[in-house]
Protein backbone atom coordinates (compact mmCIF):
# COMPACT_ATOMS: atom_id res chain seq x y z
CA UNK A 1 0.00 0.00 0.00
CA UNK A 2 1.55 3.45 -0.94
CA UNK A 3 0.66 6.47 0.81
CA UNK A 4 -0.48 9.65 -1.31
CA UNK A 5 1.78 12.26 -0.73
CA UNK A 6 0.76 14.77 -2.97
CA UNK A 7 0.32 18.37 -0.98
CA UNK A 8 -3.38 19.43 -1.49
CA UNK A 9 -3.63 22.37 -3.64
CA UNK A 10 -3.77 26.11 -2.32
CA UNK A 11 -6.94 27.97 -2.92
CA UNK A 12 -6.63 32.01 -3.11
CA UNK A 13 -9.22 33.69 -0.97
CA UNK A 14 -8.56 37.18 -3.35
CA UNK A 15 -9.67 34.97 -6.14
CA UNK A 16 -12.47 34.06 -4.60
CA UNK A 17 -13.46 37.61 -3.95
CA UNK A 18 -12.59 38.40 -7.79
CA UNK A 19 -15.56 36.01 -8.73
CA UNK A 20 -17.28 37.10 -6.18
CA UNK A 21 -17.73 40.39 -8.50
CA UNK A 22 -17.79 38.51 -11.80
CA UNK A 23 -20.68 36.49 -10.43
CA UNK A 24 -21.91 39.79 -9.48
CA UNK A 25 -22.15 41.42 -12.88
CA UNK A 26 -24.26 38.40 -14.53
CA UNK A 27 -26.71 39.48 -11.49
CA UNK A 28 -26.38 42.95 -12.64
CA UNK A 29 -27.20 42.37 -16.12
CA UNK A 30 -30.06 39.67 -14.74
CA UNK A 31 -32.72 39.22 -17.34
CA UNK A 32 -35.83 40.32 -15.73
CA UNK A 33 -39.38 39.90 -17.76
CA UNK A 34 -40.16 42.16 -21.15
CA UNK A 35 -36.44 43.15 -21.25
CA UNK A 36 -36.83 43.52 -24.64
CA UNK A 37 -39.38 44.78 -26.01
CA UNK A 38 -39.63 46.31 -29.19
CA UNK A 39 -38.95 50.91 -28.74
CA UNK A 40 -39.06 52.78 -31.62
CA UNK A 41 -36.43 53.13 -33.88
CA UNK A 42 -34.25 56.32 -35.08
CA UNK A 43 -34.23 57.25 -31.13
CA UNK A 44 -32.39 56.94 -28.24
CA UNK A 45 -33.45 55.74 -24.54
CA UNK A 46 -31.68 55.84 -21.12
CA UNK A 47 -31.20 53.57 -18.67
CA UNK A 48 -30.40 54.06 -14.71
CA UNK A 49 -29.56 51.25 -12.37
CA UNK A 50 -29.00 50.93 -8.87
CA UNK A 51 -27.95 47.37 -7.56
CA UNK A 52 -27.67 46.45 -3.86
CA UNK A 53 -25.89 42.92 -3.76
CA UNK A 54 -25.30 40.90 -0.49
CA UNK A 55 -23.22 37.54 -0.74
CA UNK A 56 -23.02 35.49 2.70
CA UNK A 57 -20.85 32.36 2.80
CA UNK A 58 -21.79 29.87 5.75
CA UNK A 59 -19.24 29.03 8.49
CA UNK A 60 -19.40 25.69 7.57
CA UNK A 61 -18.93 26.00 3.75
CA UNK A 62 -15.73 24.39 2.26
CA UNK A 63 -14.92 27.85 0.00
CA UNK A 64 -11.96 29.48 1.07
CA UNK A 65 -14.04 32.24 2.47
CA UNK A 66 -16.03 30.95 5.02
CA UNK A 67 -18.56 33.31 7.14
CA UNK A 68 -17.27 36.19 5.41
CA UNK A 69 -20.30 38.76 4.06
CA UNK A 70 -20.04 40.52 0.44
CA UNK A 71 -21.66 44.10 0.34
CA UNK A 72 -21.71 45.56 -3.39
CA UNK A 73 -23.44 48.81 -4.49
CA UNK A 74 -23.31 49.76 -8.12
CA UNK A 75 -24.57 52.59 -10.07
CA UNK A 76 -24.65 52.43 -13.75
CA UNK A 77 -26.26 54.88 -16.59
CA UNK A 78 -26.88 53.44 -20.06
CA UNK A 79 -27.57 55.30 -22.87
CA UNK A 80 -29.81 52.94 -26.19
CA UNK A 81 -29.63 53.77 -29.94
CA UNK A 82 -32.13 52.24 -31.66
CA UNK A 83 -32.33 52.04 -35.54
CA UNK A 84 -34.11 49.42 -38.63
CA UNK A 85 -31.87 46.59 -39.12
CA UNK A 86 -32.85 44.00 -42.55
CA UNK A 87 -36.23 45.69 -41.77
CA UNK A 88 -36.53 44.47 -38.32
CA UNK A 89 -34.99 46.12 -34.40
CA UNK A 90 -31.99 46.80 -33.96
CA UNK A 91 -29.97 48.87 -31.59
CA UNK A 92 -26.75 49.63 -29.35
CA UNK A 93 -26.13 50.50 -26.36
CA UNK A 94 -23.60 51.92 -24.29
CA UNK A 95 -22.48 51.49 -20.27
CA UNK A 96 -20.52 53.10 -17.98
CA UNK A 97 -20.86 52.50 -13.88
CA UNK A 98 -19.30 53.10 -10.12
CA UNK A 99 -19.20 50.46 -7.70
CA UNK A 100 -18.99 50.30 -4.08
CA UNK A 101 -17.24 46.68 -2.35
CA UNK A 102 -17.14 45.81 1.08
CA UNK A 103 -15.72 42.33 2.37
CA UNK A 104 -16.14 41.75 5.86
CA UNK A 105 -15.31 38.41 7.61
CA UNK A 106 -13.09 36.76 10.43
CA UNK A 107 -9.86 38.43 9.13
CA UNK A 108 -11.05 41.70 8.96
CA UNK A 109 -12.64 44.12 6.16
CA UNK A 110 -11.74 45.20 2.68
CA UNK A 111 -13.42 47.62 0.73
CA UNK A 112 -12.89 49.29 -2.79
CA UNK A 113 -14.76 52.06 -4.39
CA UNK A 114 -13.82 53.36 -8.37
CA UNK A 115 -15.51 53.05 -11.91
CA UNK A 116 -16.83 49.25 -13.28
CA UNK A 117 -15.81 48.11 -16.82
CA UNK A 118 -17.83 49.99 -19.29
CA UNK A 119 -19.77 48.19 -21.97
CA UNK A 120 -21.43 48.34 -25.27
CA UNK A 121 -24.13 45.80 -26.21
CA UNK A 122 -25.67 44.66 -29.34
CA UNK A 123 -29.22 44.28 -30.52
CA UNK A 124 -31.08 42.36 -33.22
CA UNK A 125 -34.19 41.01 -33.72
CA UNK A 126 -34.79 37.73 -35.01
CA UNK A 127 -38.35 37.82 -36.11
CA UNK A 128 -41.62 39.33 -34.74
CA UNK A 129 -40.65 43.13 -33.41
CA UNK A 130 -40.30 45.02 -37.03
CA UNK A 131 -38.91 48.24 -37.22
CA UNK A 132 -41.47 50.90 -35.85
CA UNK A 133 -40.86 54.77 -35.65
CA UNK A 134 -42.41 56.73 -32.68
CA UNK A 135 -45.97 57.35 -34.76
CA UNK A 136 -46.19 53.45 -35.49
CA UNK A 137 -45.68 51.55 -32.48
CA UNK A 138 -48.66 53.21 -29.91
CA UNK A 139 -50.87 51.48 -32.42
CA UNK A 140 -48.94 47.78 -33.10
CA UNK A 141 -50.29 45.09 -31.90
CA UNK A 142 -47.31 43.22 -29.65
CA UNK A 143 -46.79 39.36 -30.36
CA UNK A 144 -44.40 36.95 -29.98
CA UNK A 145 -40.70 37.80 -31.19
CA UNK A 146 -37.40 36.86 -30.54
CA UNK A 147 -33.89 38.55 -30.69
CA UNK A 148 -30.09 38.06 -30.14
CA UNK A 149 -28.26 39.83 -27.83
CA UNK A 150 -23.77 40.48 -26.91
CA UNK A 151 -22.24 42.43 -24.99
CA UNK A 152 -18.46 43.05 -24.77
CA UNK A 153 -17.11 44.43 -21.25
CA UNK A 154 -14.04 46.36 -21.75
CA UNK A 155 -11.54 45.97 -19.26
CA UNK A 156 -11.48 49.76 -18.82
CA UNK A 157 -12.75 49.88 -14.94
CA UNK A 158 -10.64 51.09 -11.99
CA UNK A 159 -7.80 48.39 -11.38
CA UNK A 160 -4.72 48.10 -9.23
CA UNK A 161 -2.69 44.92 -9.35
CA UNK A 162 -1.66 45.19 -5.60
CA UNK A 163 -5.03 46.09 -4.07
CA UNK A 164 -7.19 42.83 -2.49
CA UNK A 165 -10.45 43.90 -4.20
CA UNK A 166 -11.07 46.22 -7.28
CA UNK A 167 -14.12 47.00 -9.18
CA UNK A 168 -12.63 46.62 -12.82
CA UNK A 169 -11.84 43.25 -13.91
CA UNK A 170 -8.49 43.66 -16.16
CA UNK A 171 -9.85 41.27 -18.60
CA UNK A 172 -12.37 41.38 -21.20
CA UNK A 173 -15.43 39.57 -20.48
CA UNK A 174 -18.46 38.48 -23.78
CA UNK A 175 -21.73 37.66 -22.98
CA UNK A 176 -24.41 36.74 -25.83
CA UNK A 177 -27.99 35.80 -24.84
CA UNK A 178 -31.11 34.48 -26.75
CA UNK A 179 -34.49 35.27 -25.92
CA UNK A 180 -38.17 34.23 -26.89
CA UNK A 181 -40.91 35.99 -25.08
CA UNK A 182 -44.28 34.67 -26.05
CA UNK A 183 -47.45 36.73 -25.65
CA UNK A 184 -50.46 34.44 -26.22
CA UNK A 185 -53.11 37.61 -25.36
CA UNK A 186 -51.47 40.89 -27.73
CA UNK A 187 -48.98 42.19 -24.92
CA UNK A 188 -51.23 41.44 -21.86
CA UNK A 189 -49.21 38.88 -20.59
CA UNK A 190 -45.75 37.51 -21.56
CA UNK A 191 -43.88 34.13 -20.94
CA UNK A 192 -39.94 35.38 -21.46
CA UNK A 193 -37.25 33.06 -22.10
CA UNK A 194 -33.73 33.76 -22.09
CA UNK A 195 -30.53 31.52 -22.40
CA UNK A 196 -26.98 33.15 -22.09
CA UNK A 197 -23.51 32.48 -21.03
CA UNK A 198 -20.33 34.39 -20.29
CA UNK A 199 -16.92 33.82 -21.59
CA UNK A 200 -14.17 35.68 -19.83
CA UNK A 201 -10.11 36.19 -21.22
CA UNK A 202 -7.58 36.16 -18.09
CA UNK A 203 -6.38 38.06 -16.42
CA UNK A 204 -2.41 38.46 -15.99
CA UNK A 205 -2.16 41.24 -13.39
CA UNK A 206 -4.04 39.26 -10.76
CA UNK A 207 -2.36 40.21 -7.38
CA UNK A 208 0.83 41.06 -8.60
CA UNK A 209 2.23 39.06 -12.06
CA UNK A 210 -0.18 36.20 -11.15
CA UNK A 211 -3.30 35.21 -13.34
CA UNK A 212 -6.83 34.87 -12.74
CA UNK A 213 -9.05 32.72 -15.51
CA UNK A 214 -12.34 31.24 -15.22
CA UNK A 215 -14.23 28.69 -16.96
CA UNK A 216 -17.46 29.86 -18.83
CA UNK A 217 -20.76 30.76 -16.60
CA UNK A 218 -23.97 29.40 -18.64
CA UNK A 219 -27.26 31.13 -17.36
CA UNK A 220 -30.76 30.42 -18.20
CA UNK A 221 -34.14 32.19 -17.12
CA UNK A 222 -37.54 32.20 -17.22
CA UNK A 223 -40.67 34.89 -16.03
CA UNK A 224 -44.12 35.44 -16.40
CA UNK A 225 -45.70 38.90 -16.41
CA UNK A 226 -49.26 40.18 -16.65
CA UNK A 227 -50.66 43.66 -16.81
CA UNK A 228 -51.72 45.57 -14.12
CA UNK A 229 -54.13 48.30 -14.98
CA UNK A 230 -52.52 50.15 -18.06
CA UNK A 231 -49.32 51.38 -16.39
CA UNK A 232 -48.11 48.57 -14.71
CA UNK A 233 -46.91 44.73 -14.97
CA UNK A 234 -46.14 42.32 -11.88
CA UNK A 235 -43.59 39.70 -13.02
CA UNK A 236 -41.95 36.69 -11.33
CA UNK A 237 -39.61 33.95 -12.58
CA UNK A 238 -36.10 32.36 -11.91
CA UNK A 239 -32.71 32.14 -13.19
CA UNK A 240 -30.08 29.53 -13.19
CA UNK A 241 -26.54 29.83 -13.18
CA UNK A 242 -24.11 26.70 -13.83
CA UNK A 243 -20.26 26.68 -14.28
CA UNK A 244 -17.93 29.98 -13.71
CA UNK A 245 -14.99 27.74 -11.85
CA UNK A 246 -12.06 30.45 -11.36
CA UNK A 247 -8.33 29.20 -11.59
CA UNK A 248 -5.60 30.96 -9.90
CA UNK A 249 -2.09 30.34 -11.67
CA UNK A 250 -4.15 26.99 -12.60
CA UNK A 251 -4.96 25.58 -9.69
CA UNK A 252 -8.78 25.46 -9.07
CA UNK A 253 -10.60 27.15 -6.63
CA UNK A 254 -14.02 25.11 -6.61
CA UNK A 255 -16.05 27.75 -6.50
CA UNK A 256 -18.09 26.94 -9.73
CA UNK A 257 -21.50 28.12 -9.52
CA UNK A 258 -24.97 25.68 -9.43
CA UNK A 259 -27.93 26.85 -8.11
CA UNK A 260 -31.45 29.03 -8.88
CA UNK A 261 -31.94 32.62 -8.39
CA UNK A 262 -35.87 33.02 -7.96
CA UNK A 263 -36.98 37.04 -8.73
CA UNK A 264 -40.14 39.13 -8.77
CA UNK A 265 -40.47 42.26 -10.64
CA UNK A 266 -42.65 45.13 -10.40
CA UNK A 267 -42.68 48.18 -12.92
CA UNK A 268 -45.09 50.92 -13.14
CA UNK A 269 -44.67 53.56 -16.14
CA UNK A 270 -46.75 56.22 -18.03
CA UNK A 271 -46.96 54.43 -21.26
CA UNK A 272 -44.90 51.93 -23.56
CA UNK A 273 -42.52 54.61 -24.56
CA UNK A 274 -42.40 57.24 -21.39
CA UNK A 275 -40.34 57.30 -18.19
CA UNK A 276 -40.72 54.03 -16.36
CA UNK A 277 -39.63 52.28 -12.88
CA UNK A 278 -39.02 49.09 -12.53
CA UNK A 279 -37.94 47.46 -8.62
CA UNK A 280 -36.51 44.11 -8.72
CA UNK A 281 -35.66 41.68 -6.07
CA UNK A 282 -34.04 38.39 -6.04
CA UNK A 283 -32.47 36.08 -3.82
CA UNK A 284 -30.81 32.06 -3.99
CA UNK A 285 -33.25 29.44 -4.19
CA UNK A 286 -30.63 26.70 -3.60
CA UNK A 287 -27.10 26.71 -2.27
CA UNK A 288 -23.96 24.27 -3.20
CA UNK A 289 -21.46 24.32 -0.76
CA UNK A 290 -19.01 25.68 -3.24
CA UNK A 291 -21.11 29.17 -3.91
CA UNK A 292 -22.67 32.11 -1.65
CA UNK A 293 -26.30 33.04 -0.39
CA UNK A 294 -27.35 36.22 -2.82
CA UNK A 295 -30.01 38.90 -2.19
CA UNK A 296 -30.33 41.97 -4.73
CA UNK A 297 -32.48 44.72 -4.86
CA UNK A 298 -32.57 46.54 -7.75
CA UNK A 299 -34.14 50.03 -9.19
CA UNK A 300 -34.00 51.26 -12.89
CA UNK A 301 -35.52 54.32 -14.47
CA UNK A 302 -35.50 54.47 -18.00
CA UNK A 303 -37.15 56.80 -20.58
CA UNK A 304 -36.47 58.45 -23.86
CA UNK A 305 -33.10 60.13 -24.14
CA UNK A 306 -35.30 62.51 -26.54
Amino acid sequence: MALNMTPPRPKTPLAIVAVFLAFFSVTTRAQTPRDYLNTPVNAAAFFFDFVNNNSETAAESDIPLPNNVTVIRVGVATILWSFPLAGRYGGVAVSGGYIGVKVTGPLGEVSNSGFSDPSIAFHANIFGAPALHKDQIAQAIPKTFSSFHLTVNVPLGSYDRNSPVNTGANRWAFNPVLNLSITPDKGVSWFDLYAGALFFTNNNAFQGNNQLSQNPLVTFSGFYSHNIGKRMFLGAGVSYDNGGESYSNNIPQDNAANGFRPGVTLSRGRTIWRYRLTLRYELTGTTPDSAPTNSLFAVRLSGPLF
